[in-house]
This record gives structure tokens, sequence and C-alpha cells, in this order.
């Protein structure tokens, strides 16, 4: 069989002048420039005897096979294909050949040994060599996509392709091309999509040149959907690492960059929801938290294409119970713990729209709004240590979570800042918690809710771009109203309290 480290081997020089060296190496009796007599040879198990020469003729000579039947030709050549698994030299001759063929080269091997091919590369024996695998991809009429679908097969870069079949296949430029087909294969062909093959696709980025990376870059973001990229916050990271505050972001198309805010929005979004769900699956929280949680998270669903960044701050015991459902590369803090009610906090950074501090629950449990400045930035985003109350201490607008207050929190928003939901938004969800009894259970004792099936009932809010939510009823802005004014009592509380705390 061949050597499988075919990188060792010296290319041969099929130039005229190493044909002439060749010839001049072996002894004229053994030289015999006929068909027929290498088809002897080989019949008769004699292949030791077949000079270079006589190789190298047969492979690139049309006309002398003439003089055989056309079954005898195909049986021959498949011959020939069959007996360079165990000649280095004759493999690494037809391979380099047949490849120069495929790029537009005809006279470099003769169409037998050619068509031949494609029966012996399905053959056990070399079915998986990368090597023929490549060469049946040459021959297709969709080249460029087959090699894009070896090397996604192999989890191989061009580079690392390239290194593979280095000194056994000539470095036609099909492989230098084929990276543009990396972003259409991935998008329209790839399935499913898994990290590991977002991985490999990050790692094709990484080796391109600028110029070919940006139209990659540019297709993927107009061809893959938002709902995919929400699971691989890897393929957006990276992209935020590379295309914001860069010169290349300024050679993508506004729909292409309006598309990168959106995916950087829906990942941001996407960790604050699964921090949601990890802290009413994990934590023990009362009905009316998870139900305010839940709240939060389809709410602040309607505005993720705002999202620039996103940090979170824990504290410590909430860090403990799911540190191990986080992902490292996420912006998370440890809240110092100055004696206030335990809560999970979220920043949501909006850009020119400012900052939106989101506090999980405890006493409080409001949004704060806080208008875009250095200040405001170096304090929020630092890695200096924050506590409740010395985000509390930043004064800056404060909204509640009382009876209606979806209504009267997106009016603020979208009246006083500018902010808006996503385009096409067309309701907003108010969610409602239910607890249901097992049904095998017959007893009349009471049932503990944790033996409850828990379930989320939504109601469904038009919103109107212009008008916002419907209004409450007048009973429901009297309730509002009631339940506003408790909170405000507290929250002013709590405010006196942080500014007088030395923390």
């Amino acid at each position: 069989m061949i050597n499988k480290n075919l990188h060792e081997i010296i290319p041969p020089d099929h130039q005229p002048h190493r044909l002439i060296a060749l010839a001049a190496q072996q002894k004229p009796s053994n030289i015999n420039l006929s068909i027929l007599a290498l088809k002897e040879k080989i019949d008769q198990n004699r292949v030791e005897e077949i000079s270079f020469i006589e190789w190298i003729w047969s492979i690139d000579n049309d006309q002398v096979w003439e003089i055989l039947p056309a079954l005898d030709r195909k049986q021959l050549s498949l011959k020939i294909w069959h007996i360079s698994l165990n000649n280095e030299w004759l493999y690494f001759t037809l391979v380099r050949r047949l490849a120069w063929f495929f790029n537009g080269q005809k006279n470099v091997i003769i169409s037998d040994l050619v068509n031949s091919f494609y029966t012996w590369s399905n053959s056990i024996s070399v079915q998986n060599n990368l090597v023929i695998k490549i060469l049946v991809a040459l021959g297709t009429d969709q080249t460029k996509r087959e090699l894009v679908k070896i090397t996604c097969e192999q989890n191989l870069t061009r580079n690392e392709l390239l290194k593979k079949i280095n000194n056994v296949l000539p470095n036609i430029p099909i492989f230098k091309d084929y990276v543009l087909e990396i972003s259409p294969y991935f998008t329209k062909v790839l399935h499913p999509i898994t990290l590991d093959k977002v991985n490999w696709l990050l790692r094709c980025f990484d080796e391109m040149e600028e110029t070919n990376q940006i139209t990659s870059v540019e297709y993927i973001l107009n061809h893959l959907s938002t709902s995919i990229v929400g699971n691989f916050p890897e393929l957006v990271n990276w992209l935020k690492n590379n295309y914001t505050n860069s010169s290349k972001q300024s050679k993508l198309s506004s729909q292409a960059r309006q598309k990168l805010r959106t995916w950087i929005g829906a990942v941001n979004y996407q960790d604050f929801s699964n921090l949601v769900d990890l802290i009413i699956d994990k934590i023990s929280l009362s009905t009316t938290e998870q139900k305010q949680l839940k709240n939060r998270q389809s709410f602040w669903s309607n505005y993720s294409n705002s999202f620039v960044r996103l940090k979170i701050l824990l504290p410590s015991r909430s860090c403990d119970i799911i540190n191990n459902d986080i992902r490292l590369d996420q912006d998370i803090q440890i809240l110092e713990d100055d004696g206030s009610d335990e809560t999970e906090i979220c920043i949501f950074d909006l850009g020119k729209n400012g900052f939106i501090v989101e506090f999980f629950r405890g006493k409080g449990s409001e949004t704060r709004l806080f208008p875009q400045n250095d200040y405001i930035e170096s304090v929020l985003f630092s890695s200096q240590p924050l506590s409740v109350k010395k985000i509390r201490k930043l004064g800056s607008e404060k909204h509640d979570h009382a009876y209606f207050w979806q209504w009267s929190c997106e009016k603020l928003l979208r009246v006083k800042y500018n902010i808006i939901p996503n385009e096409g938004t067309r309701e907003f969800i108010v969610i409602s918690i239910k607890y249901t009894s097992p049904s095998s259970a017959t007893s009349n004792k009471p049932i503990l809710i944790r033996d409850k099936t828990r379930h989320y009932e939504q109601t469904k809010l038009r919103y109107n771009f212009q008008y916002g939510l419907p209004e409450p009823s007048e009973n429901q802005l009297e309730r509002r109203k009631r339940d506003q004014r408790r909170w405000l009592n507290e929250i002013e509380r709590l405010e006196l309290e942080a500014k007088q705390s030395s923390l």
C-alpha cells in the first residue's frame, strides 16, 4: 500500500529535461513504448519491469490507447489505478495530473484514466482517502461547495487542508477560491448547525484575507437566521470583537451592520432570559417573584435589538447555585454584600440611549434608567465592585413593577427616552402563573406547592408604535396608583439608606 506520509515524497519533475534524465538511466532493452507490451506486463504481474518512461508515455498519450478495444482500455486503466496503491511514485503522478486535468490542463492525463478514476474512487481501499475525496470533488459541477463539504466534515480550515495534502496535490487556484463558498454552505446546506461547526466557521474566518473575510461575514449576516444565532453566542462574540469599533465594520453594507446590531442584542437578551430561567428553577422564590421575573423576561424580549452589551451582577449565594450553568465568556460580577435584600441585577447598555438597570427581586425591585455618559458607563461597566446601594446612590429615573407596570414603562421608554420596541412588534405578552395538582392525588390532605405542576398562561396586549399599549381602565389605573404609592414610599426609604451608607 502507498505510504500514508505522502508529504515526505519529493515531487517528480515532468519537464522534458527530467524525462531525458530518466531515459538516460534506463537500459535500452527495458524500454518498449508499446501499450500492448505495457498491458502484457500488467496482465502477467510483471509491474516491476515497467519503467518510469513507459508509465509517463502511457499516462499522457491518448493516441496509443486507440489500438485497444474499449473494454480493454477500461480494464487496463482501472488496473493502473489499483497498481498505484503499491507504487507511491505512480500514485503521486496520477493524482497530480488528474488535479491539473480538473484545473483545465486536459493534455496531462488520458481520458480512460480520468473515466476509470470514478470507479476506482468508490473502492473500499480508497473511499476514505482525503486526497481521493478532493479529486472526486474537483470533478463535479459544484467543486467549491463539495470542497467546503469535505473541509467541514473533516473539521479543516483551508490552511489545515493544504498542510494535509502538501506535496501530494498541486496548489491549484480552486484551493484558494473555494473559501467564498463557506458562508453559503454554512447558511443554506449545513444541518444541523452545532457548536463544533460554528467554531470551524470562525477558524475559517480567522484565516481569510480581509476582503474574503468581509464578503463571507456579510453573507452570514444577511442569510443566517437570528433565531439560530441566539443559540451560538460564540459567533456573535467573534463578530463583536472583530467588527464593532473596527474599520472592517464600515466595509459592511448598512443592512449587514443593522443585522449585526440585532444579533448582538439577541444574544444579550438570551443571556438575560437564561438567567431568569435559572433563578426561577434553582433558587427558592415566591410565586409573586416568579411571575415578576417571567413578566420582565417577556417585556424586555420586545427590546432585544437595542441591547449593545449586558452585564450581570449576582449575589454570592446565587453565583454558588448557578455558576456551573453560565458561560465563561459572559460579563458576570459578584455583588458586594451591603446588607440589602438579595437580588440579581442586569445592566443593559443601549448605546446612545443610555443604560437600563433591572433589579430582579427584593424590596424596591425597580428598573433604573441612566443617560449615556462616560461617568455612568465607567461605574456600571468597570471591573470595580458594585453593590445594590452603590447603584442606587447614582440616582437616575426609576420605574416600578406595580400593577400594570408594562403599560407605564413602555410609555416612559417611548415618550421620554425614544426607546422603542423591535421592528415588527405587534403585541406584548403578560404572564400569569397557575399551579395544578397531580392527577394521581386522591388524598384529602393539602398538596404542597412544590408537588404541583407550574403553568404559565399568556395574555396578549396589542401594541401600536404611535400610541403604545392599550390604556388601562379607570379601576385598573386606581389600583395601579395605590400599588405605586406603596412602592414609592419603599424606594425612597431605600434610596435614603443608600445615600447614608458608607459603602
